[in-house]
Order: C-alpha cells, then structure tokens, then sequence
C-alpha cells in the first residue's frame, strides 16, 4: 500500500493562539475566482499500444490484414498442424473480402489430413492470448470460406505447446463464399484460475482432409468481456481506472496519431466508423499499424461513459514529415473537418448525423471544443493554415469553441494548447508560470504535461517525478481563470512496447498498475473545489517556498476547505501553524496523502507501493500543526 509514516511522521495537532515558526495561511475569508468545472481531464493517443493491445479490447493482432499495413502482413499469424502434415499461410490477392480488405489469409492444406490430426492458423495476440479469471467468456467472429472443404472448424484458446485447451467451440459448416461465424469460447473456472499469457488463438480443419484444399479467412476477432458490455468494447481494468478519476473532459484521438508520419498516414475518421470489416486502419505514426477499431465512435461512446467533455482534435493539412496540404488544396480537409463534427453533433435529418444512427447512436453527442491540428509550432505555415479551418468551423458552428496549437495573429485564439516535457525541478520552479498571464488574451488548455525523468530512466514514473507534477499542478489550479483545463501524457504504456515514457498507466494483457503520476491525476481530478482561496507562506519564518507548494478551494455544494499541500523536498517539512483565516471551528473531516522514496515506483508484482491512503482529520480548531512527509501530495478536506 502507500507510503504512510501513521504517527511518526504525518503529525496533525490543534495549536491555540498564535504559533511561532513556519505559517501557512489559508485565506478562507477572501474567496478568489470560480475555478474552471472541467479542470482535469484525460488525453488518448495510440502510442505504446495504448489503443490496440491496450484500451481497445481486441486480442487478435493484424485482424484485418490491411493493404495499408507497412511490413510482414502475416504478423500474429503461423500454421498449426499435426505431426506428418504439410501445409502453408500467405497472403491471397485473388481473394479478398471485399473493396476495402482486398486480401486475405489463405491456409493451403498441402497433404491428406488424417482423422485424429489437424491443420489450421494460430495468432498470437498482442504479446500473447490472455487467460484471466474475471475472462469468463470470449466472443469470436470471422470470415472464412473454403475450396475443396465444408468443414467443420474448430476455434480454440491453447497454451502455446498445445498441451492444455482452455476453451474450444465448433463452426459446424462453412461454404465457397465469404460468410461471418460467431461463436462464443467458454473456458471451465479451473482452467482460469491463475493468470496467463503464453496462449494462441487457433481456428483449424480436423481430418480427414484431402491434400490442395484451401480455407480462406479475414477479420478474425477475439474480445473477452468489455467495459458495460460493448461489442466492440474496452478492456474494463483500464477503462475502470480512466472511469475512477473523474476525468472532466477527454481529448482524443491526439496527438500525432492525429497528424500521421505523412498526409496519407494521418486519422482518417471516415475509415473509422461501422462494421470493421470496412475499417482498412492505417499505419499509425509510433511504429506499428492502427486496426482503428478504436474508431471516433467508440471515442464518443466513452466521452458519454466518463460524463466527460469531448475535445475533438481535427487534422489540419500538416504531417509529422513536415508536409503541409497548400492552401488551394485544402478543399477536402477542411470539409471532412466539418462532416466529422456533423457526425457528432448533427441530428438525424442530416447527412452524418443519420450515418451516426446507423452506427448504433441515434442521440447527438454534446461537443463544446475543438482542436485544429496538435503541435503546430513545428510547422512553419500554422497562419495559413489556422484561419481556414476557424473561419469554415466558426461559419457553420459558431457555437463551438476553438483550440490553436501555436499562437497567431490572423485569427482570435480562443484558447491556446500548451505542452510541457520537462526535467526535473522544472515545475516546481515554474509553478508560478501562469501567474502573471495576461487574464484578457486566450483562455489556456495545458494539453500535454509530464516530468520526464532523464536521471533514471526506468518505465515507470517514480514518487520524485509525480511530486513535482503536483507542484505544477497547484499553480495550474490557482490559475484556474486562465488555465480552464489541463491533462498528463501520455496515458497508457503496454510494457512491451514503450516508445515513450513515463506514461500514467502501465499493462500487459493480464495486469495493470497506475503510476505515482497517475495518483497525483487521480487525486486532483476526484478531490476539488469550485472557488479558489487564497493562501499564502510567511517566508520570514522558516518556510521553505521552494519546497513546498499549496492551494486551497471551497467546494460549495458540501461547504468543505480543500488544501492540497506538495512537498517536494528530500526531507519532511515542518509547517508549524497552518491557519484558516475566517474560520471559528471546523467539523474535521479527512486527510489523504500519496508518498513515498525518491526513486520509488509501481510495478506489476507491486501495483500499490506507491498510492493513496486515507484517514479521518479530527482537528477542529481553525489552526494546526503539519508535518509534510519527503515527497508528498496531501490533501486535506476540512468539513466546515
């Protein structure tokens, strides 16, 4: 669990009268402003597998055997098959599914097939097919036909050296032309007992079966149980943590992955929605292919499940090669862009809002904000390229609110993205940063923030890295007129391909653990108030105000103070007097703190060293004595 000094350490004590020593003061009688209701919130991007072999549910890697995948197309795919026979996998133009999978996976049965053996494919999965105990179903689904074979097939979850089947269902009967089968994997409950991931999905042929028969398949799909049961759902340990912070708003689908690695290889959305048999995904822009089974639908359906605002990034004619679309070009663009917030807002009379009924959400989503392009101060031609998109946005939705990735000065900014990726110290030092930010100029949406930590660079984001996020993250939350809405990136890291890091939330197919990073989120998001209230340190009594950074909030609805309190010293810090200025008494209430070592990190066989621990506050006086452990956030809620 974690790291909790009880007595030693966390020392609350009511102190009367006047204390010598460090102050702290909580200005509760000089309420500030409203702080922004959509402060904290979450950013996607399909990076580390974040999405497929991550959040998206699906377990069969290259399902679709995409024409746009870059590479060995049979990746995840191998023959399976009986001692004594012979056969081969490739890939058959002459086949394919339809006009948009124009291929498919072709199992050439080269020899006779006794009874008793088989031949057939196996996939391996993202890293290997899960075995849970909460994985007490799969549903299946594919296409296959067959030359020279009626079947019947069989469709099994094996250990990788075939010895143990932990569930097995049949397909009675297949034919000539492609057809969809379903069936549904059942494994026994002492089969799942203990987690696994050294397991393959196979669908084979049994003998007899005569030598130059062909079986043909595409769109192979496994999906254990899904977060509320969707179809094509989320994987429900992650989403579940996504769910618990109480994100205010959702930022997808980035991030590069909006832009692509060129023009071509960019977040086509169009290709994203219906059956995914017409989802030909696409090379994504961190190394591996994209099934865009986590397509802007789904994005949309887990804004509604977070209760979360929906910030919509729209591809703004500029790729990650430095190609931008020129500007008598930029036709096309700008109207997909267009037709996408159709689809999300339109009701039924209109063209994509009747394709979004079709698809399965008769209701409009809500949409408020939305993004044109990410990162643009890469690029040299922004204010070019800004104008046209907020001009054709603003003429036909001039409701919504606009987001710019680069200041300009051809158009209003209604809002600006910040990023920041930074060493350590950096954020403490700058948690001042949006003090002094003109309050008259562009509201502020810190987009993308982490401490990356060059000095040990494990995985996993450690106690120290988190700490200093928070003590940004104060300031952010004091400068919330300006600052109305702020995120962590990246999200998710699949721990076997983690081209970036730190990430907040950290996976392999069968476990998951969040970081002391994401607490730090978690805790922000879940424990806020709704007016800011000043404090302030008296550095003339022993304060360190380099160390040690604070912000309070009135949350109005429940009449509590909330003080969150960030030591990001290498020691304890004594804070001899904390005083609440404007209050009598208080009812007490309760503390939270998160701490831990330096370098101290989660880890799968250790999930919670590092994570939040709760207890009562029972102070009731108007000032008190704390003792903030070395590395902590704390977080005081103060019943009034």
């Amino acid at each position: 669990m974690g790291y909790f000094k009880e007595s030693l350490v966390i020392l609350l004590v009511a102190v009367l009268g006047a204390s010598q020593g460090s102050v702290l003061n909580v200005r509760y009688d000089q309420p500030g402003h409203e702080i922004s209701p959509i402060l904290w919130g979450i950013f996607f991007e399909e990076i580390n597998h974040a999405g497929d072999g991550g959040l998206y549910a699906e377990l069969i890697k290259n399902r679709a055997l995409s024409p746009k995948r870059h590479g060995a197309n049979l990746d995840g795919y191998a023959v399976v098959r009986s001692d004594g026979v012979d056969g081969r996998i490739y890939i058959s133009h002459d086949h394919p599914l339809n006009s948009v999978l124009t291929s498919s996976l072709r199992l050439n049965v080269d020899s006779d097939v006794a009874a008793g053996q088989r031949i057939g494919v196996s996939n391996n999965g993202y890293y290997g097919i899960p075995i849970r105990p909460d994985y007490t179903s799969y549903r299946v689904s594919f296409y296959a036909k067959a030359i020279g074979f009626s079947g019947p097939l069989t469709v099994q979850i094996e250990s990788t050296d075939g010895r143990v089947v932990f569930a097995t269902a049949q397909v009675p009967q297949i034919t000539e032309e492609f057809q969809k089968y379903e069936v549904t994997l059942t494994p026994t409950p002492d089969m799942i007992q203990n987690p696994s991931l050294d397991n393959l999905f196979t669908i084979s042929a049994n003998g007899p079966l005569s030598a130059n028969s062909s079986i043909f398949f595409n769109v192979m799909s496994l999906f254990p149980p899904t977060y509320k049961n969707r179809p094509n759902g989320l994987r429900i340990d992650l989403a579940q943590k996504l769910v618990d912070a109480k994100p205010s708003f959702f930022r997808f689908p980035g991030g590069n992955f909006l832009e692509g690695n060129t023009i071509e290889e960019r977040f086509i959305w169009e290709e994203t929605i219906g059956d995914n048999a017409q989802r030909p995904g696409h090379m994504g822009c961190w190394g591996y292919y994209s099934t865009d089974g986590l397509g802007l639908l789904e994005y949309l359906e887990f804004a509604e499940d977070l209760n979360a605002e929906i910030i919509l990034g729209v591809f703004a004619g500029y790729a990650l090669n430095g190609d931008s679309v020129p500007p008598e070009e930029m036709g096309p663009f700008v109207e997909s862009a267009l037709n996408e917030i159709e689809y999300i807002i339109g009701n039924t009379s209109t063209t994509w809002g009747a394709r979004r009924a079709a698809d399965g959400h008769p209701e409009p989503f809500p949409l408020t904000y939305v993004e044109i392009g990410n990162e643009d101060w890469f690029s040299s031609d922004y204010y070019i390229r800004y104008p046209i998109f907020y001009d054709a946005i603003r003429a036909r939705y001039p409701e919504l609110q606009i987001i710019a990735t680069q200041d300009v000065n051809t158009r209003p900014i209604p809002i600006r993205d910040d990023h920041f990726y930074s060493d350590f110290g950096w954020f403490p030092d700058n948690h001042r940063y949006y003090d002094t930010a003109p309050r008259n100029g562009s509201k502020i949406f810190v987009g993308e923030y982490a401490t990356r930590d060059n000095a040990h660079p494990q995985p996993e984001a450690n106690t120290a890295a988190a700490i200093d996020d928070a003590a940004f993250m104060t300031g952010m939350e004091r400068n919330s007129d300006i600052v109305i809405m702020a995120c962590y990136a990246p999200l998710f890291g699949h721990l076997n391909d983690l081209v970036w890091k730190p990430d907040g939330i950290y996976y392999n197919g069968v476990q998951s653990f969040a970081t002391p990073a994401w607490w730090v989120q978690h805790l922000f998001s879940v424990i806020r108030g709704d007016t800011y209230i000043p404090t302030d340190s008296d550095a003339n009594v022993g304060l360190p105000q380099e160390k040690i950074f604070h912000v309070a909030s009135r949350k109005s609805d429940t009449n509590t103070l909330i003080l969150k309190i960030v030591n990001t010293n290498t020691e304890d810090i004594m804070i001899d007097t904390v005083s609440l200025t404007g209050i009598s008494t208080t009812q007490g209430g309760t503390m939270t703190v998160l701490s831990g070592g330096q370098w101290d990190q989660n880890d799968l066989e250790n999930p919670l060293r590092i994570s939040p621990r709760s207890q009562a506050f029972n102070v009731t006086s108007n000032s008190f004595t704390y003792n903030a452990p070395a590395f902590s956030l704390t977080i005081i809620e103060i019943q009034l």
